[in-house]
């Protein structure tokens, strides 16, 4: 078994042609500008929707875990919930939702196998996401493999926040890695995100030296935290020592705001307009300075 957030047909980012890709669950990093925040935990989460709500408590009143209560506002206790669905099932307007599910590998395969023609007509494939897929590392393995022995063309987002030893145990099966480069200065990533730069650095090095051809960097440019010309500078310099496919750099969007307010997290980008790419455009020809091909977007 394995967690799963979501599964979304007919993807045609983070990977090339069309692809199938796999949101599971479990994060070690909690970026403030993260566009999945119901990924962080391993267990499904309650989604409330403040806009449909009319509070008429019947989520309350038949939940048999008195886990949901108003005080005054909307409140979930994830220690109490069992995910039994009655909340949702009883919701009149459809205001709630759980976000993830146990899955077995053979059914997430079954799924991923309805659109293999699509994959080859374009040269797509599968992409593993999340959250970071390598949180729960032994069902991923197992994904993994069963996946290949379907000779299809597997993808991988990844924070690099774990073992080295990780990584080696899943390169024999992962046919393009899109690794995130968040920043170059420790105190920062550390403090921002909780990253372990130390190792996070271990794993994008390994990966440049190991198997440059099957690596994409990716940057999320992101205001207040890495979007200076100093910084981004720095880390196009870094990347460029080695001969990777592309370095991408994915202007900052607020596209998952929506998921941090139906959790009633507070998003701390509320004041921040998203990015546009023209912004960006100077760091094309910055990195074919430097030999490096800098791609805006995903």
């Amino acid at each position: 078994m394995i967690n799963v957030s979501n599964i979304e047909r007919f993807a045609t980012h983070d990977g090339p042609g069309i692809r199938t890709t796999i949101f599971l669950k479990g994060c070690s990093l909690h970026c403030p500008w993260c566009a999945n925040p119901e990924t962080w935990v391993e267990y499904p989460v309650l989604m409330h929707d403040t806009k449909k709500c009319v509070r008429c408590f019947a989520c309350q009143k038949n939940c048999p875990n008195m886990a949901i209560h108003f005080d005054p506002e909307f409140k979930w206790n994830p220690q109490t919930c069992q995910h039994c669905n009655t909340c949702v099932e009883n919701c009149p307007l459809e205001a709630l939702e759980f976000s993830g599910k146990s899955m077995e590998i053979e059914e997430i395969v079954k799924i991923v196998l309805k659109d293999i023609d699509y994959y080859k007509n374009s040269q797509g494939g599968v992409t593993i996401s999340g959250g970071e897929a390598f949180v729960q590392f032994d069902a991923l393995i197992e994904l993994l493999k069963t996946l290949k022995k379907h000779d299809l063309h597997v993808a991988i987002e990844t924070t690099g926040n774990y073992s080295n030893e990780r990584i080696k145990r899943a390169l024999p099966y992962i046919d393009l890695w899109l690794i995130d480069f968040k920043h170059i200065d420790k105190e920062m990533l550390q403090k921002v995100t909780g990253g372990d730069y130390d190792q996070i650095m271990e794993n994008i090095t390994y990966l440049m030296n190991t198997c440059s051809d099957q690596v994409i960097i990716r940057t999320p440019v992101i205001p207040k935290f890495n979007a200076d010309q100093k910084t981004l500078c720095a880390m196009i310099e870094y990347v460029s020592k080695y001969p990777v496919k592309e370095m991408d750099l994915l202007p900052y969007h607020s596209l998952g705001k929506s998921k941090w307010d139906k959790m009633h997290k507070k998003y701390m980008y509320s004041d921040l307009k998203m990015m546009d790419k023209s912004e960006l455009l100077d760091y094309v020809e910055i990195g074919k300075k430097h030999g490096l091909k800098i791609k805006l977007g995903g």
